[in-house]
């Protein structure tokens, strides 16, 4: 099966290939290596340090907006509402 590496060294492993394997979605950490010219990829499980409902709650907590908070329409205003504020 032929494929071909993108400009940014990304590739996409084809589905038979993964089922063969006995993969499926949720195998997305892999270990890679070379051996003999060949590229390894071993499949990982990796275990989160913080637990999705743990990362939900504190951004329910911390990214809500507040009396006071100044909204921005993009990163650029942000950066010069920043740079205003600094200045003397």
């Amino acid at each position: 099966m032929l494929i071909k590496r993108s400009s940014k060294n990304q590739i996409s492993i084809p589905k038979a290939v993964l089922e063969s394997a006995g993969l499926d979605e949720n195998d997305v950490y892999f270990d890679v290596g070379c051996e003999n010219g060949r590229i390894i990829l071993v499949p990982m499980h990796v275990e989160e340090k913080i637990s999705k409902q743990t990362l939900e709650a504190f951004e329910a907590k911390v990214l809500k907006q507040e009396s006071g908070d100044r909204v921005y329409g993009s990163m650029d205003d942000a950066i010069k509402g920043l740079h205003r504020k600094h200045r003397p």
